[in-house]
C-alpha cells in the first residue's frame, strides 16, 4: 500500500510541478521563519536557567510610596543585607551585597585590558554558582579574584593563570585565586571577565564611602542578591520580610509615611518579567515571547491554509480518480491515508528546505536579535537537539493540519456525484473564499503592527532630551586621578574640545539615589527620594542642558559649594511654583546634614527609558571625577576624535585603557528592544505576505485555467483583455477588501494594548491602516494581475479546441 502511495503521490507531483513548487515553497519558507521565532523564543524562556539553583535565587527590590505612585527599584540600603543575613537563617541560605558590572582596566605582566567586572561578598559565588575550571571558588580574600575562562586566556594565553597578580584600574593589586567557566550567552553574567572580593571593592579611594553607610538605611544603592534555603521559597521568604525597610526608615530620618515594602525577584524572572508599575510587577520582555509565539503560529497556519486552498481547488482535476477508485472498493480510510501520506511528503521536503534555510539566516538572526543561537554544534556538527524535536513535531502537526481537510473534503464526495458532474459546486469555492480572507487578514494585521511598532521608536527618539547629545562625549575616568587638570587644559587647548565638565555618572543613566530631603511646605510623612547628580561648574554648559528659572553653576559665586540645581519633575514633585531661593535641606544620617539653596530648574533630561517620565533630579556642585565629559567642537569630525583623544588620555593617565561613549550613540541603546521587535515584525509581516501571495498566485492560476473555455468564447465573442482581467481578478480584489475590513478593528485593538506598556506613546492614525491596506490590495493586483493578463492573451482557438 506504501509503495502505491508513493507512486500515485509522485505522479500527482511531476503533473502539476507549479502547484507543488508554490506548495514546498510556502511551506518551507514559513517553517524557517516559524523555526527561526521558536529557536529565539526557547532561548529567551531558558535565560539564567544554567544556574542550577535559578529557582531559589533572588534579587531584593524596593517598592517605594512617592507622590500617590509605587516607585520599584533594585538599589537597596547596606545595613539590609546583615539584617537578611542576621535574622532570617531559616529562609536565606546565602546573602551577598554586589555592585554592578562595570568595565575596569586590568594590567598583568604589562599588558592592558578592557573588562567587564563585578565586586561581591563572599556568598556571591554560591549564589550564582561558578563552574570552577581551576582553583576555588572563593571571595573570602581581599586580595585574589575569579577570571573567567575566556579573560585567563586572552589575559595569559596559554600560561597558568593562577597565582598571576593583576591590577585593576592601576589601583587595586589581586592574585587570580580560580578560573570559571564563561557564563552562556543567555545569562545576565555573560561577558562578566571577573569576580572580585567586596573587600577590596571598599579597598578602593573612591568607594571609601561605602564604609561609612554601613549603618544607613536612607542611602539605597547597593544590589543584594540571595538564595533561600530548600525548605523555604521566595514567595514565602518575600512575604516575611516585605515590611523591614519600612520598619527601619519609620526609626530613622524619615519618620513615618507612605508605605515602604521590600520583596524577591526571582532569578527566574528577572529577563522576561522586568517592568514595574506602581509596586506590581506587568512583565517585560515576556509580551514580546508572547507575541512572537502568536506570529509562528500565524505563519504557519497561512502556509496551511496555501495547501488546503490548492488542494481542494485542483479536487475537480482528481474527481474523476476518486470515483473511480471508490467505484472499484476503495475505502475511505485508503483516500484520507492517500492524502495524508501526500502531505507529510510535501511537508517533509519543506522542512528539509527549512532546516537549510534556518542555517543559512541564522547568523544574519543573530545579528537582529543579539543572540548567539546554534543550531548545528560547532564542536561534534551534531543538530540541536531542541530544533530537531521541533522540525518533527512541526511536520507531524503541519501534515495533519494542512492534510485533514483535503483528505476528508475529497474522500467524502459521493461516486455518483464525481461521475456525473465532478467535485465542484455552487457552494464548493466558499472555504477557500474564507480561508483568503483569514490569511489577508492576518498578514495585514503584522504589517500595522510592524509600522505602530516603528512610529512608536519614532515617537520616543523625537521626544526632547533636555541636553545636546552631538558631539557629547563622556568617559568613566579612575579614582584619585592628580593629572585632571592637566587633561582638561591640554583638551580645551588641543582644538578638539569647546568645554569640559565631571559629573557622579552618565548623562545616560541615574546611578544613584538618596532620601532624607525635606523644603518649605513638604507634607508630613512625604517619604521622598530623588536622582542626586554630583556635578562640576561647567556641567550644564557642556552638556547643554536648558536653564528655565534661575542660573546655572557659576564660579563667580562662591557661595554655590552650598548650591543645587533641581530639574521641572523635582519642582513638581516639591509643589514649589518658584523654587528659586528656597532652602532644601539634606539629612541622610551620614554624609549631608545641610542646607542648600535652589538657585536654578532646568528642563527635564531624559537620562533613563525616553518612554517613562523623568525622575525628580537634584544636581548639586562638587567636583566628582567619576566620568569626564568632553563637548566637540561642531568643526571636528568625528573620525579623528578619538585618536586624539587616546593620545591625549595615554599622556596623563598611562597605564588605562578607555571607554570613550559617545551620548548618542549610548541614547540610541534606549531604543533597542523597540528597534529589534519592529525589524522582526517587518520581517516575519513580509513573510506573511510572501506566502499569502504565493497562495493567490497559484489560486489565480487555477481560476484562470478552470476558466480557460468561458475566457475563450468571451474573447471570440468581443471580449476585451481588460475585461477578461476584471472578471479573474475582481473577486480576489473583493476579498482582499473584506480582510482589510476585518484586519483594521483587530490590529487596532492589539496596537493600542502594545502602546498602553508605554508611558509616553504615539497616536495611531488613520493613514497607518490606510496605508496597509493599499498596500496588500496593490499586491493583490500584482500577483493576480500577471495569471489574468495571461489568460486574456490566450489564442481562444487553443482554449476551445478540445471542446
Amino acid at each position: 500500500m506504501i509503495k502505491n502511495y508513493f507512486k500515485i503521490a509522485f505522479r500527482g507531483f511531476r503533473r502539476n510541478k507549479v502547484y507543488t513548487l508554490i506548495n514546498v515553497s510556502g511551506l518551507a519558507i514559513s517553517l524557517a521563519a516559524s523555526l527561526l521565532i521558536a529557536l529565539w523564543v526557547w532561548d529567551e524562556w531558558n535565560f539564567n536557567k544554567s544556574n542550577e539553583n535559578y529557582t531559589r535565587v533572588a534579587g531584593v527590590m524596593s517598592h517605594i510610596a512617592q507622590n500617590g505612585q509605587v516607585v520599584s527599584s533594585p538599589n537597596m540600603p547596606f545595613p539590609l543585607a546583615a539584617e537578611l543575613r542576621e535574622n532570617f537563617r531559616a529562609d536565606f541560605e546565602h546573602v551577598a551585597i554586589s555592585w554592578n558590572t562595570e568595565d575596569y582596566t586590568l594590567t598583568a605582566n604589562g599588558n592592558k585590558f578592557r573588562k567587564k567586572g563585578r565586586f561581591m561578598e563572599p556568598d556571591g559565588a554560591q549564589i550564582l554558582p561558578l563552574e570552577m575550571v581551576s582553583g576555588a571558588a572563593s571571595l573570602a580574600s581581599p586580595s585574589q579574584l575569579l577570571l573567567s575562562e575566556s579573560a585567563a586566556t586572552s589575559i595569559f594565553g596559554t600560561r597558568e593563570p593562577i597565582g598571576q597578580l593583576v591590577k585593576i584600574d592601576q589601583e587595586l593589586e589581586a592574585m587570580v585565586a580560580g578560573v570559571y567557566r564563561d557564563f552562556p550567552p543567555n545569562s545576565d553574567y555573560y561577558n562578566l571577565s571577573f569576580i572580585a572580593p567586596w573587600k577590596m571593592f571598599t579597598a578602593a579611594r573612591r568607594r571609601q564611602w561605602v564604609n561609612e553607610v554601613k549603618d544607613n538605611w536612607n542611602i539605597s544603592t547597593f544590589e543584594i542578591l540571595v538564595q533561600t534555603r530548600e525548605s523555604s521559597n521566595p514567595e514565602a521568604a518575600s512575604e516575611k520580610i516585605k515590611h523591614l525597610l519600612q520598619n527601619h526608615l519609620k526609626a530613622g530620618a524619615s519618620t513615618t509615611g507612605p508605605s515602604a515594602l521590600i520583596s524577591l525577584h526571582p532569578m527566574s524572572r528577572w529577563h522576561l518579567y522586568a517592568s514595574w508599575e506602581n509596586g506590581v510587577d506587568t512583565g517585560g520582555d515576556i509580551y514580546y515571547v508572547k507575541l512572537f509565539m502568536a506570529i509562528a503560529v500565524f505563519i504557519v497556519l497561512l502556509a496551511c491554509i496555501n495547501f488546503m486552498n490548492l488542494t481542494t481547488a485542483r479536487s475537480e482535476q482528481r474527481a474523476r480518480e476518486i470515483g473511480v477508485r471508490k467505484v472499484v472498493g476503495s475505502k475511505r480510510a485508503q483516500l484520507i491515508g492517500q492524502f495524508m501520506f501526500e502531505s507529510f511528503v510535501v511537508v517533509g521536503t519543506s522542512l528539509l528546505i527549512a532546516l537549510l534555510l534556518v542555517q543559512l539566516a541564522l547568523p544574519e538572526f543573530n545579528a537582529v536579535t543579539k543572540k548567539h543561537i546554534t543550531f548545528i554544534s560547532p564542536d561534534d556538527l551534531a543538530f540541536n537537539p531542541y530544533v530537531v524535536a521541533l522540525g518533527i513535531g512541526f511536520c507531524l502537526l503541519v501534515s495533519f493540519v494542512a492534510g485533514s481537510y483535503p483528505a476528508l473534503y475529497l474522500s467524502s464526495i459521493k461516486p455518483v456525484s464525481i461521475l456525473k458532474s465532478g467535485a465542484g459546486g455552487r457552494l464548493s469555492s466558499r472555504p477557500r473564499k474564507a480561508l483568503v480572507v483569514l490569511q489577508f487578514t492576518i498578514s495585514i494585521s503584522l504589517i500595522i503592527a510592524a509600522a505602530g511598532v516603528f512610529r512608536q521608536m519614532q515617537f520616543g527618539q523625537s521626544r526632547q532630551t533636555g541636553y545636546d547629545k552631538r558631539g557629547l562625549v563622556y568617559v568613566k575616568i579612575p579614582p584619585g586621578t592628580a593629572r585632571l587638570d592637566a587633561l582638561k587644559n591640554d583638551l580645551l587647548h588641543s582644538g578638539i574640545a569647546s568645554s569640559v565638565a565631571q559629573s557622579s555618572g552618565p548623562v545616560t543613566d541615574m546611578l544613584s539615589n538618596a532620601r532624607g530631603f525635606s523644603w518649605p511646605g513638604k507634607s508630613p510623612g512625604q517619604r521622598e527620594e530623588f536622582a542626586v547628580i554630583a556635578a562640576s561648574h561647567s556641567y550644564g554648559k557642556t552638556v547643554g542642558w536648558q536653564v528655565v528659572q534661575g542660573r546655572d553653576f557659576s564660579e563667580e559665586f562662591i557661595s554655590d559649594s552650598s548650591a543645587i540645581i533641581i530639574n521641572q519633575s523635582a519642582a513638581k514633585y516639591m509643589g514649589l511654583d518658584q523654587p528659586v531661593g528656597k532652602t532644601v535641606r539634606w539629612k541622610d544620617g551620614t554624609f549631608n546634614d545641610s542646607e542648600y539653596h535652589i538657585v536654578g530648574v532646568v528642563r527635564d533630561m531624559v537620562m533613563q527609558s525616553p518612554y517613562e517620565p523623568v525622575k525628580q533630579a537634584i544636581y548639586f556642585m562638587t567636583y566628582a571625577p567619576n566620568y569626564l565629559y568632553i563637548k566637540v567642537k561642531d568643526d571636528v569630525k568625528t573620525s579623528s576624535v578619538l585618536p586624539k583623544l587616546n593620545l591625549l588620555f595615554d599622556k596623563h593617565l598611562p597605564g588605562n585603557i578607555f571607554d570613550f561613549q559617545f551620548a548618542d550613540q549610548q541614547y540610541g541603546l534606549k531604543f533597542e528592544t523597540e528597534d529589534r521587535t519592529g525589524k522582526l515584525t517587518l520581517l516575519f509581516a513580509a513573510v506573511a505576505i510572501f506566502t499569502s501571495c504565493l497562495g493567490l498566485f497559484g489560486l489565480a492560476a487555477f481560476t484562470a485555467e478552470q476558466r480557460r473555455s468561458e475566457i475563450g468564447i468571451r474573447k471570440v465573442l468581443g471580449a476585451s483583455v481588460t475585461s477578461v482581467w476584471q472578471l479573474i481578478a475582481r473577486d480576489f480584489v473583493y476579498l482582499t477588501i473584506f480582510a482589510i475590513a476585518l484586519a483594521t478593528p483587530v490590529s487596532y485593538y492589539f496596537l493600542t494594548e502594545t502602546l498602553e506598556k508605554y508611558h509616553y506613546r504615539s497616536t495611531i492614525p488613520w493613514w497607518l491602516f490606510a496605508g496597509a491596506g493599499a498596500l496588500a490590495l496593490s499586491l493583490t493586483l500584482l500577483t493576480v494581475s500577471y495569471q489574468a493578463i495571461k489568460a486574456a492573451l490566450t489564442n481562444p482557438v487553443e482554449a476551445l479546441r478540445s471542446e
